[in-house]
């Protein structure tokens, strides 16, 4: 059964609230909290997590929140839940990654790299379902990733942000965006037959005819 819209806007708007929250604490929240490389060697291992809910500043810290209610608007029925599931496991996913296959990274904060994430769980899955406009806003989301990665970040969204714009954290969360749908399709999939099975044995069962 699909849930109350005021439901999913609340977990929306309480998202925003704690990322707001948490750039009230300045400087002290931030470097506590953010991806340090050095830091996480020495065994401060939950800035994997925490540095996506951490930002350079309030301009930054508003830019995401926008992209947060952009999703929301976009797909409510994903801020359902298992929506702090779903952050929990981008967060740490590209926090892995960037500490693995990104050495030259030495620090990262913000939720940018989650959110890419979020928008292919968001768009992909009305993408398969026939939504044309979908496709066209993933799309969008796709060219901007690949071209500050593969072309260069923006300079006016850098100087807005204060400070560099880490873009191969966007093809992390977007990648595993990507495995989430996978897996929840491949899990779909697992479950037919076992209904069909439900649903045969339960004729079988019934009133024979006559």
């Amino acid at each position: 059964m699909r849930m109350g819209i005021r439901a999913e806007w609340r977990r929306a708007v309480g998202l925003v609230g704690v990322l707001l929250l948490l750039q009230l604490g300045g400087e002290s929240v931030r470097g506590a909290l953010r991806f340090e490389r050095d830091a996480i060697a020495a065994g401060e291992l939950w800035r994997l997590w925490t540095a996506h809910f951490v930002h350079l500043g309030w301009n930054h810290a508003w830019l995401n929140c926008a992209g947060v209610l952009l999703c929301c608007l976009l797909a409510p029925e994903r801020f359902d839940r298992r929506l702090w599931l779903r952050l929990a496991c981008l967060a740490l996913g590209v926090g892995l990654c960037l500490w693995w296959l990104s050495p030259g990274v030495p620090d990262y904060v913000g939720l940018s790299g989650v959110l890419y994430g979020m928008f292919v769980l968001c768009l992909l899955p009305q993408g398969l379902q026939g939504d044309k406009s979908a496709w066209l806003a993933l799309a969008c989301v796709l060219a901007w990733m690949l071209w500050q990665w593969l072309v260069a970040p923006s300079v006016s969204e850098e100087r807005m942000i204060g400070g560099t714009i880490v873009s191969i954290a966007h093809v992390y969360g977007f990648c595993l965006g990507l495995a989430g749908v996978g897996l929840g399709w491949l899990a779909a999939r697992r479950q037919r037959p076992v209904a069909a099975q439900e649903t045969g044995g339960r004729n079988q069962g019934g009133r024979p005819p006559g």
